[in-house]
């Protein structure tokens, strides 16, 4: 088939910064796609190696490859609002240069979005580190079809994760959501704003993505997360009280706070990433807010990890730590 034959149509977005080591192989990959119409939007964030003439080459070569350079780095969130204003497909898929993907993952994407007019796909991944076995990324709840409340429920307690590469998003849908200009997690905050929005979401229960997770990527490597997981739990407030505000009290979003946001928090604060002083104001800040409320809700979900994490946490934060750099930060 060829892409004249495929009635609608994919923008994959690929937000680039210093990725010349990957970013060639991945549109070669992006090119074999098959069984349809792929546009494949390229934004390089100011990069400081060969990034940006890269992209233009492959665009001068390739009819279906646009490039983008931004004047000056604004971070992945930037560009990726810069790609969707520029894209013309019906639909969105957000990739990463130095990812994998089954050469029939945008096909099957727009596939199940097509078969209920979905707003968003939401699709399984698998999870690759070095010197690990591959492993799934979340746990879609059974069924082929949400609405967008019971799908933001769903990312509350970790059944739809925050990852916007094993999804799909109707394009006019992302026109009518912020790009949260946050350094780590804008792509769950986006997520969040879009399940907010979207009236159908789909359920494809089969990997279309394959995240390389890579030593620098790893959250106990020094990065600063303070002020990106307080917005974050900002924008997640907001969303969730736009459906109910009365949600804001009820088990699956105390679990998410305690899952995703104190422990998170609290992680970073114990990274190493700070001064003495500043960990130990994060460190109180969090304990300040940690409460019986979140444990419960960690119980009610059964998740005797966390309820032993965030105990110990909120008892020890000294001990935590230890206990937390013997795991490699893995907890």
């Amino acid at each position: 088939m060829s892409s004249a034959d495929v009635a609608a149509s994919v923008s994959v977005v690929l937000p680039c910064y210093n990725a010349a080591e990957f970013v060639e192989s991945a549109v070669e990959r992006l090119l074999e796609q098959r069984d349809v119409a792929l546009e494949i939007v390229l934004v390089d964030d100011k990069s400081t190696d060969d990034t940006a003439a890269l992209i233009s080459a492959l665009a001068d070569r390739h009819e279906s490859v646009r490039a983008i350079l931004l004047p000056e780095n604004g971070g992945v969130a930037a560009a990726r609002e810069a790609a969707v204003a520029a894209a013309t497909g019906d639909y969105v898929w957000f990739v990463d240069a130095d990812d994998e993907w089954p050469d029939d993952a945008a096909s099957a994407l727009l596939k199940a979005a097509n078969a209920v007019d979905a707003d968003i796909v939401c699709a399984g991944a698998t999870v690759v580190s070095e010197g690990q076995p591959e492993r799934p990324v979340g746990d879609l709840p059974e069924g082929d079809l949400l609405t967008g409340p019971q799908a933001l429920d769903a990312l509350l307690v970790g059944g739809i994760t925050g990852h916007l590469w094993n999804k799909l998003f109707r394009r006019s849908l992302l026109g009518r959501i912020e790009f949260t200009r946050i350094r780590q997690h804008s792509d769950q905050a986006m997520v969040a704003q879009a399940l907010v929005e979207a009236s159908r979401v789909a359920l494809l229960h089969r990997s279309v993505y394959v995240y390389k997770l890579r030593s620098g990527s790893i959250i106990r490597s020094g990065s600063r997360r303070a002020d990106s997981l307080r917005e974050l739990g900002e924008v997640i407030a907001r969303c969730v009280a736009r459906v109910d505000a009365t949600a804001l009290r009820r088990p699956d979003y105390l679990y998410y706070r305690a899952r995703y946001h104190t422990l998170s928090r609290l992680k970073d604060a114990t990274s190493g990433a700070y001064s003495e002083s500043e960990r130990r104001s994060l460190v109180k800040q969090v304990r300040s807010e940690m409460s019986f409320a979140q444990l419960g809700a960690i119980g009610r979900r059964r998740d005797v990890t966390r309820f032993g994490i965030y105990t110990l946490g909120w008892m020890s934060p000294r001990t935590y730590s230890l206990v937390l750099d013997r795991a490699g930060g893995r907890l």
